[in-house]
């Protein structure tokens, strides 16, 4: 398995993945689970999920995701016809 397509990942495989030093990552790490992070899984070792921390820093940088729902538009009516 390449090292990229893990999907449960320790806090420097994470934070190597971010492009920041471990510790400085540790140090921020209250804070932006504060802010709705995804936290370490018990299940996997105290692991992240690396899809999810990808799609919380997606957003975070508000970038549009493809899993967002979109609301459906509004038909348009004209002369007793739908568009």
């Amino acid at each position: 398995m390449a090292k990229s397509d893990k999907l449960y990942v320790t806090d420097a495989e994470c934070a190597e993945r971010i492009g920041l030093q471990t510790q400085d990552f540790k140090d921020m790490l209250p804070t932006l689970e504060r802010s709705g992070f995804p936290f370490r899984d018990p299940l996997f070792k105290d692991r992240h999920y690396w899809p999810a921390v990808r799609a919380f820093l997606d957003k975070r940088a508000g970038l549009a995701s493809s899993f967002v729902q979109r609301k459906p538009s509004v038909p348009v009516v004209k002369d007793g016809k739908v568009w």
